[in-house]
């Protein structure tokens, strides 16, 4: 009766199977979550390096969350298919996943915040925008001139790089732009490209945000897969207990039905018995 309660107990807990069953199961769902995350921020890094060269203008920084988080992402790959080293290799792939974590909300603010909606884009919508290109090619690219700006207060001159689109609506004549940053886009071809530049800040800055997210869901998954990786090697002390009861029970049941129960006399030694006699 004991030892089938015991047996009943033993197939209520999860034994190693179980267990290891359990964590592949886990492991294939980090894989796809990785893997995800591996391909949000090496869109990050495209997307995010391809803004950077449109314009000299704006320095955008919503690539260096990507970076992190691909090296972060990169790590725990290896991690859930590497045997060797497992537990090294995910604890670095959380750290630098926690360090893009928090590149992608100063990305977001920076990028989002702080150059999005200081770019005053009603003078191009209006169609108030000019736009200087004295030719075509790299010989031009230093070449400066000055254009006159006027607005509603006063009138000035500025100077204009060749390859830009410029504001006179946003240039401040009496501080000479100082408080206008973005009434210029240096390296643009047209200031049609302005518009785009703008859609891809923004789609930038929601790519960022969607990372954060990923970003903590992605280190907590992979915590859980290195927290059962030390269980499955140090199994709890009630678990190993109960194990090694139930062997030296089994054992113990074994042994009485392998050596049955004889007569005492039967076991005495031949000499002993012819004494008695």
């Amino acid at each position: 009766m004991t030892a089938r309660i015991q047996g009943a107990a033993g197939r209520d807990k999860p034994g190693p199977k179980s267990r290891e069953t359990e964590m592949m199961v886990r492991a294939r769902r980090a894989l796809c979550l990785v893997l995800g995350m591996l391909s949000l921020s090496l869109l990050l890094v495209v997307l995010g390096v391809y803004t950077t060269t449109r314009t000299e203008s704006l320095n955008v920084t919503g690539y260096t969350s990507g970076v992190i988080l691909t090296l972060g992402s990169f790590l725990g790959l290896l991690g859930l298919r590497l045997e060797e080293n497992r537990k090294q290799l995910l604890t670095a792939a959380i750290v630098f996943l926690s360090f893009g974590i928090i590149a992608s909300f100063l990305c977001l603010l920076i990028d989002g915040v702080c150059i999005a909606i200081n770019m005053d884009m009603r003078p191009l919508t209006a169609g108030r925008c000019q736009y200087y290109s004295s030719g075509g090619g790299y010989i031009y690219e230093n070449f400066y001139t000055s254009v006159s700006c006027w607005n509603l207060k006063d009138s000035c001159t500025m100077t204009v790089r060749s390859g830009t689109c410029y504001c006179c609506d946003l240039y401040n004549c009496a501080n000479g732009g100082y408080l206008s940053n973005f009434y210029e886009f240096v390296g643009v071809e047209s200031c049609e490209e302005v518009f785009t530049l703008y859609i891809l800040i923004w789609t930038l800055a929601g790519l960022n945000l969607l990372a954060f997210f990923t970003g903590i869901l992605t280190t907590a998954v992979l915590g859980s897969i290195k927290g059962m990786e030390a269980m499955m090697y140090f199994p709890p002390a009630e678990e190993t207990a109960a194990t090694q009861s139930n062997t030296s029970s089994s054992l113990l049941h074994t042994q009485s039905h392998t050596f049955p129960s004889a007569p005492l006399t039967s076991l005495l030694p031949h000499k002993v018995q012819g004494l008695a006699a």
